[in-house]
């Protein structure tokens, strides 16, 4: 009797000792990497299909294709150290999975209303994609990092950055911009929340697992 009560003893503190580890594992597989600098968890043609599942007869894209566009943002991105993806997301939510329909017009290829304040202002012109998206991302670069632009200089409000000053997405949240059309807090989280269960749908399809809850 004695042999068994210890051996439920044993069992039950073996039992028990691992529930630590278990809800630490757990927490680690939903931590949300909200970093803006980093590596791209998706692929360009995985980007390019969501939009088409959330505009696929609208994309009006000035002298370039989704496909095209979504590439920029992952090599541009992955030049300075930015996260490219979510880079991209970024610029879908500015331009409403490039339909537009606000001051920014698609010829300025300004994806992320770089220099807008609202009330038919439009903001900055870029002379081409390459040129738009890699303004976007020097200017995530100036909030999110002190480290030297590893490219020429594109962004034209980069200096107005203090340099390091937001190095995660949500700690962008009035800084990017303040006009009451700006992407909130909850829009955006749910946006990632949604494309995040959209990709991690298929097995071949890699994860983004980060939420950004900023304003541009």
């Amino acid at each position: 009797m004695k042999n068994i009560l210890v051996c439920c003893i044993t069992c039950l503190m073996i039992i028990t000792s691992s529930f630590p580890f278990t809800i630490s594992v757990e927490a680690a597989t939903k931590k949300e990497n909200r970093a803006i600098m980093g590596t791209s968890a998706l692929k360009p043609q995985q980007m390019a299909d969501y939009v088409k599942t959330k505009n696929p007869k609208n994309v009006r894209l000035h002298g370039t294709t989704v496909e095209e566009l979504a590439k920029l943002f992952i090599i541009l991105g992955a030049k300075e150290g930015v996260r490219g993806d979510v880079a991209f997301a970024q610029a879908l939510k500015e331009t409403g999975y490039f339909r537009y329909g606000g001051d920014v017009l698609p010829k300025q290829h300004n994806y992320s209303g770089i220099g807008t304040t609202g009330k038919g202002v439009k903001g900055h012109f870029f002379r081409s994609p390459h040129q738009g998206v890699l303004a976007q991302i020097q200017h995530l670069k100036a909030y999110a990092s002190k480290d030297n632009l590893n490219s020429t200089r594109v962004d034209p409000r980069f200096h107005y950055v203090k340099r390091g000053s937001a190095t995660t997405w949500p700690a962008l949240h009035r800084k990017w911009a303040m006009q009451p059309q700006a992407i909130t807090a909850t829009r955006f989280s749910l946006f990632i929340k949604r494309w995040d269960r959209q990709n991690s749908a298929s097995p071949k399809n890699e994860r983004t697992i980060m939420t950004y809850r900023g304003e541009r």
